[in-house]
């Protein structure tokens, strides 16, 4: 009787140990889809917040006229434009002296904040965000060129085309990235809830970081900086390379971050496995199984 009974129980732990791995094992699995979705929310949510920051923030450009005026090409296409309108008013037959005269109030401060809201604009049609032609008014050539002459001239428009893709890219982030960074947060706390081992938790979330700054680099810094400008031959496609470099220290920062916490947390997951380890009990049905043997 005592065998029989000895016999029932080991079956019954056998059947419950079996019935607890695999509900651990359907934990593990929905834990691991929660988080993977949670990671892809977080990357489009981080990393499109970066590249709306360097190639969709027409408000920084203007903040930052002197770095985007550092462009040549940018330059060289102001100072054509307003030396093609204003040198016959200024009696100046030479067009050169105008292009360098506007080029030289450029690299000035004052220069640089008169080019403000031209830069604006500008970005802000290539973009598809402003429809209204890009202009510069008579009032505006007067503080550029230094001269009365020109306060009787029209508006002088530039040529600022609309780039359609980024139309639409600058339309779907900005729906995307508050959606992606909601969904990363709810997923990331329900998995976390879910998952019934930290450890592999804690080394999910390590790679997750380390690939969320490889994403972050990408997003953030070369897309704006090298397949923004490849979609228009305009100088003004070139805006946004010009905020991508300046915002390069800030995506280096997020990089180390995100890279050490990822290693921060790889190596506290091999450390909770290592713990787990030694402070396991023997399997109860195990060492029967071992004992019945002997």
């Amino acid at each position: 009787m005592n065998e029989g009974f000895a016999g029932a129980m080991t079956r019954h732990l056998r059947d419950k140990w079996c019935a607890i791995g695999k509900t651990a094992q359907v934990r593990r699995t929905l834990a691991g889809l929660l988080f993977g979705f949670a990671y892809l929310c977080a990357a489009i949510a981080v990393s499109g917040y970066l590249l709306q920051r360097t190639a969709f923030d027409p408000g920084r450009t203007a903040d930052l006229a002197d770095v985007v005026l550092e462009d040549p090409a940018i330059t060289s296409t102001l100072s054509n434009v307003i030396a093609d309108a204003t040198s016959h008013a200024l009696g100046a037959p030479d067009k050169q002296a105008v292009r360098d005269l506007v080029a030289q109030v450029a690299k000035t401060p004052g220069g640089a904040a008169l080019f403000a809201d031209v830069l604006h604009d500008s970005h802000a049609h290539l973009i598809g965000e402003q429809t209204e032609p890009v202009q510069i008014t008579a009032q505006q050539m007067v503080q550029i060129v230094r001269n009365e002459a020109v306060g009787n001239l029209p508006p002088i428009t530039l040529p600022v085309p609309k780039v359609a893709a980024l139309d639409v890219l600058r339309r779907i982030l900005d729906l995307l990235v508050p959606i992606a960074a909601v969904a990363a947060i709810g997923l990331a706390i329900v998995g976390f809830s879910t998952h019934p081992e930290r450890g592999v938790l804690f080394r999910s979330l390590g790679f997750g970081l380390i690939l969320l700054a490889v994403l972050v680099t990408v997003l953030g810094y070369l897309v704006p900086r090298f397949a923004v400008p490849a979609l228009s031959d305009s100088a003004w496609a070139r805006v946004p390379a010009q905020l991508a470099d300046d915002s390069l220290s800030l995506i280096i920062a997020v990089d180390l971050l995100l890279i050490g916490g990822g290693l921060a947390l790889l190596a506290g997951s091999g450390m909770l496995q290592r713990r787990r380890r030694w402070s396991s009990p023997v399997s109860t049905y195990r060492y029967s199984e071992e004992r019945r043997w002997g």
